[in-house]
């Protein structure tokens, strides 16, 4: 049995799922879960689970801060580096950051 992607991010772990928010014309918000699928000392890469998949990127400012840069990747080669430097072709300062799972689960479920 297969599970729909809502239900897949019920059971996600808390540290591996995010809200993001974008505005519509109107100027309203309209909320859209996302999946950590990549992770490197200094960013998180997320995907949406909306039909039109946006991939979107937490860059931590600076070590002894909670500060976070939220931006959405137009460039997929951008998507690809960071998934690269978090580990799926090697390893990111001597630790494996890719989240497989989550990336699996949204290639195999469309």
């Amino acid at each position: 049995m297969s599970l729909d992607p809502t239900t897949y991010f019920h059971h996600a772990a808390d540290e591996e799922k995010t809200t993001v928010y974008t505005q519509t014309p109107d100027g309203d918000l309209e909320s859209h879960d996302a999946l950590l699928i990549a992770q490197t000392h200094q960013q998180r890469l997320f995907v949406t689970l909306e039909k039109r998949r946006r991939y979107v990127t937490y860059t931590f400012v600076d070590d002894s801060s909670d500060e976070v840069e939220l931006d959405f990747v137009q460039d997929y080669q951008e998507v690809e580096d960071l998934l690269e430097d978090a580990g799926l072709f090697g390893r990111h300062d001597g630790e494996v950051g890719i989240v497989y799972h989550n990336l699996l689960f949204l290639l195999m479920n469309p």
